[in-house]
């Protein structure tokens, strides 16, 4: 059996990825098993945490601490176990990881690399729409949509670290790619995603499966401008153009 893996950040466009692809008779992909929360994508792979269930910034850094003894022993071979099962006959098989993960369990990134998984390798460019997107989240609670339309919503974007989160999510993308230089990957861009059918095909391919048709099981929920959505648009461009990065405003 092929094994996989899909590596990113929160908020591009992993989730959309993971559950159109176990859409596919030949493959099985589950959703960030080793999130705290039980709440993903085929959670009876769920890696059994300790600590508190909760999205709480300071919890889940208490949860990481509480949780390193469990998860130090137990997280390889709950890896070998995910590998090895076969749900439904499928060709390939695979999970979702966070780059936090693979920089908090270099231990278990090593084991994932021996495991010859190949690696789709998710990045989102435009790093100002990932913090618009987080900050949408966090406001409307509102994380993805599988029909209908997501109510408009106007809100603030804070801009005390606006600058630093963008050069932090900058530097989040280029460990991206170092982390997974020697393993059998493929590169793709959130942005790639608006050309849906190509950019599935390009992964059916890689995964080494039949072509068919996936469509997308979630929807987009941003507005068409950004500006359209953000109260304070002229301060945030301001600054953005000061600090040298309009490029991200398009």
């Amino acid at each position: 059996m092929e094994k996989f893996l899909i590596i990113s950040t929160p908020r591009s466009g992993s989730t959309v990825l993971v559950r159109s692809l176990d859409e596919h008779p030949e493959i099985f992909c589950a959703g960030e098993i080793f999130n705290t929360s039980n709440d993903i994508h085929h959670s009876e792979y769920h890696f059994p945490s300790w600590g508190f269930d909760s999205t709480n910034h300071y919890i889940l850094t208490l949860n990481r601490f509480i949780n390193y003894p469990n998860h130090r022993f137990t997280s390889i071979p709950h890896v070998k176990k995910f590998y090895t099962s076969n749900t439904k006959g499928e060709k390939t098989r695979g999970f979702k990881l966070m780059l936090s993960n693979i920089k908090s369990a270099p231990y278990l990134w090593q084991c994932i690399k021996n495991e010859n998984a190949k690696a789709i390798v998710l990045i989102r460019k435009n790093v100002f729409k990932t913090i618009i997107s987080r900050h949408r989240k966090n406001a409307n609670r509102i994380p993805h949509i599988t029909e209908g339309k997501a109510p408009s919503i106007f809100f603030k974007l804070p801009v005390a670290n606006l600058i630093d989160q963008i050069k932090i999510l900058e530097a989040a993308n280029e460990n991206l790619l170092q982390c997974s230089e020697q393993m059998n990957r493929i590169i793709l861009h959130y942005e790639d995603l608006f050309n849906w059918d190509e950019t599935m095909n390009s992964i059916q391919k890689f995964l080494s499966v039949n072509i068919i048709a996936l469509p997308a099981v979630l929807k987009k929920i941003s507005a068409q401008r950004w500006q359209d959505e953000i109260e304070n648009y002229t301060e945030v461009e301001k600054l953005m153009r000061q600090n040298g990065f309009e490029k991200y405003l398009d």
